[in-house]
C-alpha cells in the first residue's frame, strides 16, 4: 500500500467540485466547520460553476484537482459533494504526478469514478466518507458520522464493531477494500479506469435508484464475475428512491437473497455507509479483516498515513 501525508494540526485542505454543482450555503457553513477546527481552507472555482448538471467543463475540473494535487500546500484534498460527472475526468488526470504528491482524497457517491480509478491507475488508497457540502455543512454535523471520520483522519484506520447481518457464525477473511457506489462502480466495468477486484471487498451502497435497477446492476457484478473474484462483500445502505418504476417492489434482503443463493461468499449487511447521514468512513485500496461472530468486526491491518 502506498501511504498517504497525514493532515496535520492547523493544516490546510483544498476543496474543488469534480461533479455537479454546489448550494452556496452549504458550501459555506461545510468550509466553516473546518475553520473552526483551526485548518486552512483553500476553494476552487469549481465550487461556484454551473455547466447544465456540472460543476464546470471537465478539462477545468481535472486542471483544478490538477491543481491541488500539485499545490505543496495542500495537505489532503475533499471534493466538495457528488451528484454527476466526475468520471469525465479521468483521462485528463496526470497520474504520475497524484502517486507522487500522495495526499489523501475524500468523498463518496459520484466521486467513486474517482477513487476506484486512480487506484485502478496507480494503487493509491483514498477515503469514502462525508463531504463539506452532504455532510459537514449540517447543524450539528451527525456525532456518530462525525467521531468516526476524526478517529480516521487521526489512526488512518478502521476499528468497527458491528451488530449487523452476515451469513458467516465464525471466521475470518481479508481482502482490499473497494468501497462505493454501485451504480457509479459499474458503469467503469471494462474501462482502464476499473480495478481489478481479484482478493477484493467491495463495499456497495446506493441512493435514488429505483430497486429494479439496483438489482440489474448487482446482476452486471455478478455476470462480470465481481463476486468470484472478490474475497468478500460488503453492502451498504441502499436509499429508495421517490418513487418506484415497478408497483411490486421487493426487499433489498430479497434481492440480496436471489443474487448470492448460489455462491459461497461471505456477505455482511447493513452496514451504515452510503448515502445517511450516520455513515462510517472505508478507505479505499486498504486491506481490511473481518472477523465473524456474535458481532462482524472490520478493521484495518495498517494505517493509511507514513506517520
Amino acid at each position: 500500500m502506498i501511504k498517504l501525508r497525514p493532515l496535520p494540526e492547523n493544516g490546510t485542505i483544498g476543496i474543488m467540485a469534480p461533479s455537479s454543482p454546489i448550494e452556496p450555503q452549504r458550501l459555506e457553513n461545510g468550509i466553516a466547520y473546518f475553520k473552526k477546527r483551526g485548518y486552512r481552507v483553500i476553494v476552487k472555482p469549481s465550487c461556484h460553476a454551473r455547466d447544465n448538471y456540472l460543476a464546470g467543463s471537465a478539462m477545468d475540473r481535472a486542471s483544478e484537482l490538477m491543481d491541488l494535487v500539485n499545490d505543496s500546500s495542500v495537505d489532503v484534498i475533499f471534493f466538495a459533494r457528488g451528484g454527476f460527472g466526475s468520471s469525465a475526468m479521468l483521462p485528463l488526470l496526470d497520474f504520475d504526478a497524484i502517486t507522487s504528491a500522495r495526499k489523501l482524497m475524500i468523498g463518496y457517491s459520484d466521486i467513486t469514478a474517482l477513487e476506484w480509478g486512480i487506484y485502478a491507475q496507480t494503487g493509491l488508497p483514498s477515503l469514502s466518507t462525508g463531504m463539506p457540502a452532504t455532510d459537514f455543512y449540517m447543524h450539528p454535523v451527525h456525532p456518530d458520522f462525525e467521531k468516526s471520520f476524526w478517529d480516521f483522519m487521526q489512526t488512518g484506520k478502521v476499528n468497527y464493531n458491528l451488530k449487523v447481518p452476515a451469513n458467516r457464525k465464525s471466521g475470518e477473511v481479508r481482502g482490499i477494500a473497494l468501497p462505493g457506489t454501485l451504480s457509479v462502480a459499474a458503469k467503469l466495468a471494462a474501462s482502464p479506469f476499473f480495478p481489478d477486484l481479484n482478493n477484493a471487498i467491495p463495499i456497495l451502497e446506493d441512493v435514488d435508484e429505483p430497486r429494479h435497477k439496483t438489482e440489474g446492476y448487482l446482476w452486471q457484478a455478478k455476470l462480470a464475475g465481481w463476486f468470484e473474484a472478490s474475497n468478500a462483500v460488503i453492502f451498504g445502505s441502499f436509499s429508495p428512491p421517490e418513487q418506484e418504476t415497478f408497483g411490486d417492489v421487493p426487499s433489498m434482503e430479497k434481492i440480496l437473497d436471489r443474487l448470492l443463493k448460489d455462491t459461497d461468499l461471505p456477505v455482511v449487511r447493513d452496514v451504515p455507509y452510503g448515502h445517511i447521514d450516520h455513515k462510517i468512513p472505508f478507505p479505499l485500496g486498504v486491506e481490511l479483516f473481518i472477523s465473524f461472530g456474535n458481532t462482524v468486526k472490520i478493521t484495518s491491518t495498517d494505517s493509511i498515513f507514513d506517520n
